[in-house]
């Protein structure tokens, strides 16, 4: 083994995040499964990677129509693959919690509610104006006011 090979060798055993499946800085990444739920009256058809990566890290917080934007999240989002996250263009899911936290404790804005169960995350976007939620799992019923919101597979950097 040359030492080029052993220094990457080394690299990536002492620095597992560097893994290239995660892909390069800049670089494209495949989307993941992931699915968006919100109700039927919030003023919108589908979303780009753009708009998710807004509603997740703005303190804008007021949707169109003057509904308070609530963000729900299914717990395995945040502790599991962040593979989600970096197809939006972020480095890693801290990099938005760290954010979350900040906005909670200084009050701009609630952090995202976060769920263990794909049917009270339902419950909670169908009783709350204004919610949406992202969940890992594809729901296969949803509540009468409840909707999937489609996501567009747009690239994340286009002139749109």
């Amino acid at each position: 083994m040359g030492f080029r090979a052993l220094f990457l060798f080394l690299i990536l055993i002492l620095f597992p995040s560097l893994i290239l499946e995660k892909g390069w800085p800049g670089e494209q990444v495949a989307q993941p499964s992931f699915w968006v739920v919100g109700q039927k009256a919030l003023p919108l058809s589908s979303l780009t990677p753009k708009q998710i990566l807004h509603i997740l890290k703005t303190d804008d917080r007021i949707w169109g129509n003057g509904d308070a934007i609530r963000v729900a999240l299914l717990s395995n989002m945040v502790t599991g693959d962040d593979h989600w996250v970096q197809w939006l263009g972020v480095a890693s899911i801290d990099t938005l919690l760290s954010e979350w936290i900040e906005a909670d404790l200084v009050q701009d804005w609630p952090a995202p509610k976060r769920f263990d169960n794909l049917n009270t995350l339902l419950e909670f976007v169908a009783r709350t104006p204004g919610a949406i939620g992202f969940s890992s799992t594809q729901p296969s019923t949803l509540p009468p006011n409840v909707r999937i919101i489609p996501i567009q597979e747009k690239a994340l950097h286009s002139s749109s």
